[in-house]
């Protein structure tokens, strides 16, 4: 083999090995995750702490350390929200979330445990993603996994936030309102939330939440 062959053939895997270096570099869209982050959870008539602290596999005593409004026990107020503390990770290199195991009901479908079991804090399209049980045959009383999306902040928009919560627009909300209940500026809602179309009255917010990285889980 000449000089000139052996060359060539180095080069080619020198630039396979840059050109897969470069893929995966690409691919990879997060490293790190947070101990902390919440889940904004709408609760409807009917749940109560003991439902959510089973469907989240998270201790009520937790769920309370975050919620102090709550004062009756096991009961919520239908209508209102409360904080669900969980742990946002970064998954498959490919984005952030976190992947809860939720046991099937009688008549489950995947759009019922996005919509409702889990107050639209995933959609359709990601509980389907995440399984590989056919949408026509979910069993009953299976285990399967539900990923609800999250975020640690943005450094390149504010160091000062570290603490998030993944807040499911509902009708009727918007930018305005949003900044009003979570007492935090218009314009860090949207820098925080580039791609957010917040008249739709629909889909995934991260809201900075108040005491940023004070909140530790235990």
């Amino acid at each position: 083999m000449n000089n000139n062959t052996s060359n060539t053939k180095s080069h080619i895997l020198q630039l396979g090995l840059w050109l897969l270096f470069f893929i995966i570099k690409t691919v990879s869209k997060c490293s790190n995750g947070c101990d902390l982050a919440f889940a904004s959870y709408y609760v409807t008539p009917g749940s109560n702490l003991t439902y959510i602290s089973n469907i989240f596999s998270q201790s009520i005593p937790l769920i309370l350390k975050y919620n102090p409004q709550i004062t009756r026990g096991d009961t919520i107020e239908s209508g209102t929200r409360i904080n669900v503390p969980f742990s946002c990770l970064c998954l498959n290199g490919d984005f952030l979330g976190h992947t809860f195991k939720y046991q099937t009901q009688v008549g489950d479908t995947y759009r019922k445990i996005a919509r409702q079991v889990f107050a639209n804090l995933t959609n359709e399209y990601w509980v389907q993603r995440v399984n590989v049980i056919e949408p026509a045959l979910i069993p009953d009383f299976a285990f399967i996994n539900v990923t609800v999306n999250c975020t640690c902040g943005n450094r390149h928009v504010s160091k000062d936030y570290g603490l998030f919560v993944t807040y499911p627009l509902r009708f009727g909300e918007d930018l305005w309102s949003l900044s009003t209940e979570s007492d935090v500026p218009t314009i860090l809602l949207e820098r925080f939330n580039p791609e957010t179309n917040f008249s739709a009255g629909s889909g995934l917010v991260f809201v900075p939440a108040k005491g940023k990285t004070t909140f530790q889980l235990t």
